[in-house]
């Protein structure tokens, strides 16, 4: 892969270029930047992971629905 120079030199872009470009590089930080939160991680793990558990009661109809 071929490298990236560190430097970029905005001034050839508009206005709303620039604000676009800041846009889209602080969205991949938040994709694939390393500092992440625990709070971030747990819910991560939590959403990626299936819940486990040993049996599921399920009440019958009439009980559902009794008043």
């Amino acid at each position: 892969m071929a490298t990236v120079k560190d430097d970029i030199d905005l001034s050839v872009l508009s206005e709303e270029a620039r604000k676009e470009l800041v846009d889209f590089y602080q969205f991949l930080v938040g994709k694939y930047g390393r500092a992440r939160t625990k709070k971030a991680k747990r819910f991560q793990n939590l959403v990626e992971r299936p819940l486990r558990v040993k049996s599921i009661v399920i009440p019958p109809r009439e009980q559902l629905y009794e008043r």
